[in-house]
């Protein structure tokens, strides 16, 4: 169900939407998540488009939709991989300035916000029920072509996207370690994420950053970031791409997919990339530092403590605790 939408929102969509030369659009509103967005398209006709309005709906969500470079690196790799691939992915929009990022003023709050704009991709949301082989081999293509192409792109200058590095997940560790004061969190629960994140960070260490298997990322691949188009997988909201190690983008995908379909995902990783040494090990290791970030995320938002009372004793004891031991939770002998 989409939560009712404040007046205000619509009116910032509408002056947002003024900067771009697409004339009179019906806006509809969508989601609240780490950005306002709306979709924009007018009557009898095929184009349509996605608004952004940047605005987190809690800061756990991130800040980067704050930061004008941000938000055009973001694009800049996105239209770099629209003219470099053959991936069916949604482009920038200019306005009229031939600008990617709208800065409007926020009357009520006289907080400046920044807009972008993307062509809308058609397709329908990626459902647990629609999984198959085939759809989760086609992922697997489209991540490694994701990282084929950033081993070989050279970022023009001001760059700026945000790290996936030790300091970050170190970071989501301790925005999660208030919840165990708190008695949101158990300290058993939170003694076995700490452990493995100190193992990922002391991995991640020894690593290094070496570009061939380090750099730009999508880092939010999971099925509610994709959409079926005619039988094909497509990968929509550029948003949260970071820069950190290829593996990341693994370990969330294969944490949203069903784990006996993990074969047919890594094959059509592999039919277009080979996977470095230790990666079992590491895509483990990423998967459990992403779910302390889920856990400081969702322990922003009160709401969500039913779900931290289920999963973080889920993930703790059922895949951190075997991790800590040098066992693997996915990867048979």
């Amino acid at each position: 169900m989409i939560a009712p939408m404040p007046d205000t929102y619509l009116s910032l969509a509408q002056r947002a939407l003024k900067a771009y030369d697409l004339g009179d659009m019906a806006l509809a509103y969508l989601q609240h998540s780490d950005s306002i967005t709306f979709k924009a398209s007018r009557s009898g006709k095929p184009e349509a488009y996605l608004l952004r309005i940047h605005l987190p709906v809690t800061p756990a969500m991130g800040e980067h939709g704050a930061d004008p470079a941000a938000l055009r690196s973001e694009l800049q790799w996105l239209e770099a991989l629209n003219q470099d691939t053959n991936l069916d992915l949604q482009s920038p929009i200019p306005n009229r300035e031939g600008q990617w990022v709208t800065p409007i003023l926020d009357g009520t709050t006289q907080q400046e916000l920044n807009c972008t704009l993307l062509s809308w991709l058609e397709g329908e949301p990626y459902r647990r029920e629609l999984e198959n082989e085939a759809l989760a081999g086609q992922l697997g293509v489209i991540l490694a072509t994701l990282h084929r192409h950033a081993s070989r792109w050279h970022p023009p200058a001001g760059f700026t996207r945000p790290l996936r590095d030790a300091a970050y997940f170190n970071a989501m560790l301790h925005g999660l370690s208030g919840c165990v004061t708190q008695g949101r969190v158990s300290a058993q629960d939170f003694a076995e994420l700490e452990q493995a994140v100190e193992k990922l960070t002391q991995i991640m260490c020894s690593l290094g950053q070496d570009p061939l298997r380090c750099g730009v990322l999508h880092a939010d691949a999971h099925k509610g970031n994709l959409l079926i188009h005619h039988g094909q997988v497509r990968l929509i909201d550029f948003s949260f791409c970071a820069v950190g190690d290829y593996m990341f983008d693994l370990s969330i995908a294969m944490g949203d997919l069903r784990p006996e379909l993990h074969p047919a995902f890594l094959a059509g990783y592999q039919s277009l990339r080979s996977l470095p040494p230790g990666w079992q090990r590491l895509v483990e290791a990423f998967y459990l530092g992403m779910m302390v970030g889920t856990f400081n995320y969702l322990a922003a938002r009160p709401e969500t403590q039913p779900i931290l009372n289920r999963r973080v004793p889920q993930i703790a004891q059922g895949y951190a605790a075997r991790f800590n031991r040098g066992e693997s939770f996915w990867f048979a002998g």
